[in-house]
């Protein structure tokens, strides 16, 4: 699916969301789905200026009624096999969501999806060119005109509630923002622990619906998560079962604010590839610091030279299996990584922070020397298994390929 076409028969595609009008966020979704073609129907001259520099001027075409906005449809030069995605100027929609849409309606003559609280017929559509004009004139007047079209469609299930149409009240507004922050959870959810999925989500979308409300970059919010993990690992390192206890929970608090960047990322469309790696990086930091902080606090308390050595062990086991993720998984292109479930799993609990919460409990009960020496022993089971796995998907496929 190459073309999309965006109907505006009125300005509330420029309501802000997070800062960004709503059409911008539409289109830059579009061009990260790979749409090629996206076309603008309608006759608000403002709508053209906040995309003259994403659409080209020829792409725009003016109408300003039901009639004109499916004559300008007709016009369009898109071939008639090709399916065409259809939406509204004020629809509200995230990367996730519409993916899953092109999906579900590939193959499909016409493919509905409504979002949560849209009148009947106002939705996404999927079409060929021929019933396009159609579909225009429906997405026009916000309703099911057409019934005869709906019956006709395949109607695909709404997915985390979108897409959602703003009708320009602050209720609707809060609706939407409150489904765009909600829908932030898929995009973890296959990585995220008990602890993350059930707790850490709903605080850190909680800082994140607000936070993306100020200037406050991600990669800001990134850095302010590791001061506060370097914090807490200093307090870690101290003598005292209250240093360890304020240490260990500064951390879980570290590890929620640390889902903070990418949910921000998302909701302002500030997601890159230096942010990534910045996330990557900092993460490391923090929990090299972490195990730093609990083997000297260990020491601190007790006086005993095991437990430095216990870190120096921990560490070897922490980089080997830094460097066997980069080997098994991280060098892997996609198509690689699909074909090894067993090796995404492993990388999906690698990434699982869960941990923290373990480390607040062991402090609670001031047992934060199980935690060094499960550690220290499980970061070296951790990288050969991962090797291991990783031969063993080498081997399955070379047998595949014979």
């Amino acid at each position: 699916m190459k073309s999309a076409v965006i109907a505006a028969p009125d300005d509330r595609g420029l309501l802000p969301m997070y800062g960004i009008p709503v059409v911008v966020r539409l289109v830059l979704t579009l061009k990260k789905l790979g749409f090629e073609a996206i076309h603008v129907i309608g006759g608000a001259e403002t709508l053209q200026s906040a995309l003259s520099n994403l659409i080209p001027s020829h792409s725009f075409q003016p109408a300003d009624r039901p009639d004109s906005a499916a004559s300008a449809a007709e016009r369009l030069e898109i071939p008639l096999n090709e399916p065409v995605l259809a939406l509204r100027a004020n629809h509200v929609v995230d990367l996730r969501s519409l993916g899953l849409f092109l999906k579900a309606g590939a193959g499909k003559t016409v493919a509905f999806m409504s979002g949560k609280g849209n009148l009947p017929g106002d939705g996404a559509y999927i079409a060929l060119p021929a019933h396009l004009s159609t579909v225009i004139r429906t997405l026009w007047t916000s309703g099911a005109k057409d019934l005869q079209l709906l019956e006709a469609a395949a109607l695909v299930p709404s997915i985390d509630g979108l897409p959602f149409s703003l009708d320009g009240t602050a209720r609707s507004a809060l609706a939407a923002e409150k489904l765009l922050v909600g829908a932030l959870s898929a995009y973890t959810r296959a990585d995220d622990g008990f602890m993350a999925r059930h707790f850490d989500r709903r605080l850190s979308q909680f800082m994140s619906r607000r936070l993306g409300h100020t200037n406050i970059t991600p990669n800001q919010v990134t850095l302010v998560g590791m001061t506060i993990g370097l914090i807490a690992a200093l307090l870690l390192s101290l003598p005292g079962y209250w240093a360890h206890l304020c240490g260990a929970l500064l951390f879980v608090f570290c590890i929620i604010v640390d889902g903070v960047d990418g949910e921000i990322a998302r909701l302002k469309l500030q997601e890159s590839a230096f942010g990534h790696y910045l996330d990557v990086v900092t993460d490391n930091i923090v929990h090299a610091a972490i195990f730093v902080g609990v083997a000297f606090g260990l020491y601190h308390d007790t006086g005993n030279d095991a437990y430095i050595l216990a870190l120096w062990f921990l560490l070897g086991g922490f980089i080997l299996s830094m460097i066997a993720v980069y080997q098994c998984i991280l060098r892997l292109n996609p198509d690689e990584l699909e074909k090894s479930p067993r090796l995404v799993r492993l990388m999906a609990f690698l990434s699982n922070r869960d941990f923290a919460y373990l480390i607040a409990a062991l402090a609670i009960f001031g047992k934060l020397d199980w935690f060094l020496i499960g550690a220290s022993a499980g970061s070296y089971l951790f990288a050969i298994g991962l090797w291991v796995m990783s031969f063993q998907e080498k081997k399955r496929r070379l047998l595949a390929n014979r």
